[in-house]
């Protein structure tokens, strides 16, 4: 089996120092690292699901679920973060001065990414066809679905190829329809989605800077460490690739008999 490489740099912790730290601080590390790890993941699988349009419904249709699937949840989850920085608002789940300093910069540093189409598009979403399935909102969008959409149900007796467009159509193409309604053209369209997908790089890159000024003031300098050791670990080449060289399937094969 061929072999490929992989290049980290790992700084080591045990959990016997993360305990020496304040509670709330580990919980809010912790909450920053799951957070980061998660989008950067996301990231990874969208640029994985970057399958040309061929032009036939069928396969185009099952393209956006996976496609569309991946970004929505990637630029929810980069909303979330911002909804825990702020630690309950005016009932706040912390008195900390240390992590209450910290959330405030990276709330101030947020607000200069998303005063634009791409983070209003993103708070939409997310609360209507992300974190929730909302029948008033499914009702709202009704009007706004286009007569070419795609409302075949597509079977296969494997459940995984299995998709029914209708959903993609009305709770997520048909409301960003509502939204950009009075937009005239569909490249006025294209660069509005451009900006959506925009928006969720310049979060996901404000996620990493958060993560790492956290990182820094509650646990580098708290206990010293902060040098990183390269290490480089061989695996399978199934484990690594450039996403121009291998997409993620859309489909699974049909099993042999």
């Amino acid at each position: 089996m061929s072999k490929a490489i992989v290049h980290l740099d790992e700084i080591k912790f045990t959990w016997e120092e993360m305990k020496k730290i304040p509670d709330d601080h580990v919980a809010a590390l912790a909450v920053l690292s799951y957070a980061v790890s998660e989008t950067n993941a996301l990231s990874k699988i969208y640029l994985c699901q970057s399958h040309d349009y061929i032009g036939e419904k069928a396969v185009d249709s099952a393209s956006n679920i996976h496609r569309f699937l991946v970004i929505r949840n990637w630029s929810s989850k980069l909303f979330e973060i911002v909804e825990f920085l702020r630690f309950g608002g005016k009932k706040p789940e912390t008195t900390d001065k240390k992590l209450r300093k910290l959330s405030t910069q990276a709330l101030l540093r947020f607000e200069e990414i998303s005063n634009n189409e791409g983070y209003e598009v993103a708070k939409a979403i997310r609360h209507e066809a992300t974190n929730h399935y909302s029948f008033e909102a499914a009702k709202k969008n009704l009007e706004s679905v286009h007569n070419s959409a795609d409302c075949t149900m597509y079977l296969s007796k494997q459940s995984g190829n299995c998709f029914y467009p209708l959903g993609e159509e009305v709770m997520f193409h048909a409301r960003l329809n509502r939204r950009w309604r009075n937009v005239k053209t569909k490249k006025e369209k294209d660069d509005l989605f451009n900006q959506w997908l925009a928006w969720n790089l310049a979060a996901n890159s404000w996620l990493a800077e958060t993560h790492a000024k956290f990182s820094d003031e509650l646990l580098f300098r708290v206990t010293g460490k902060n040098e990183a050791t390269p290490k480089k670990y061989w695996v399978s080449k199934a484990f690594v690739s450039r996403n121009t060289e291998r997409l993620t399937p859309i489909f699974f094969e049909r099993p042999e008999k």
